[in-house]
């Protein structure tokens, strides 16, 4: 069994350096050292199932690290950039900057769905696009570039990509908060609340995936899901106003 898994990865590997990897490097602007840590950032947990490969050889780890490690980038980003901001409009402009919807916005100039292992199913329910997808692929190569190369590497990266759009995502649609937005579309109708309800939990102890769905007057509208509730209520709040959208056309 050990034999055979070896031999799995030693085929991800390969395959991802040569078809996939490649492509990849040249945008981000940086060629792994360790081939095998971006094949790890770019598996998700969708494209293990049913495999002879263990739960771990998927990028939920180094999207744990990845998150970490860009929430002190940020941190410092906007310490030195603002250096007359208070503490509530850096933590503010942090939040924003930082979030699934940002992240996965950066990530399509990398083109990054395409790169990312996905099972058929996921597929087919539009996982390539997927806004928690690509955001935890993102995060899962910041820790990948951080194993490989260390915390200068990863700054570069945020500083060539993300951090030069922080004004935009201040400004701009990328800073929405969904479930504020739609308390307010509740509230300025004069109906019940929304109700956030957590109808299943994934992936290991130290690092479980969410699925949570919203209720509308008691009418499911909307799910969503990330590795915390959080991020999982902000998803299924956007399809939610989306469908409200819909509704009013």
């Amino acid at each position: 069994m050990k034999k055979k898994t070896n031999v799995i990865r030693k085929i991800i590997r390969f395959w991802f350096r040569h078809k996939s990897g490649d492509g990849l490097e040249a945008k981000l602007g940086y060629r792994f050292k360790d081939a095998s840590l971006l094949a790890h950032a770019l598996v998700h947990r969708s494209w293990i199932a049913g495999k002879d490969i263990p739960y771990t050889d998927n990028n939920e780890r180094l999207e744990f690290l990845g998150d970490s490690i860009l929430n002190m980038l940020a941190t410092e980003y906007l310490y030195k950039t603002h250096p007359k901001a208070t503490e509530g409009d850096l933590s503010k402009w942090k939040g924003a900057i930082v979030s699934g919807h940002a992240l996965a916005q950066t990530s399509l100039l990398w083109n990054l769905g395409t790169y990312i292992r996905i099972g058929k199913s996921e597929v087919r329910m539009g996982g390539r696009y997927k806004e928690n997808i690509l955001a935890d692929a993102f995060e899962a190569i910041l820790g990948a570039v951080y194993l490989d190369a260390g915390l200068d590497a990863v700054r570069t990266i945020l500083e060539t990509f993300h951090f030069p759009r922080t004004q935009s995502i201040v400004a701009g649609a990328d800073f929405l908060n969904y479930k504020s937005t739609l308390l307010e579309a509740m509230q300025a109708k004069s109906l019940p609340l929304p109700e956030y309800e957590v109808i299943g939990e994934s992936g290991p102890e130290h690092h479980k995936v969410f699925d949570v769905q919203v209720l509308l007057e008691g009418k499911v509208c909307g799910r969503g899901s990330g590795v915390s509730k959080k991020k999982a209520e902000q998803e299924a709040a956007a399809c939610a106003l989306k469908l409200l959208e819909e509704e009013e056309k």
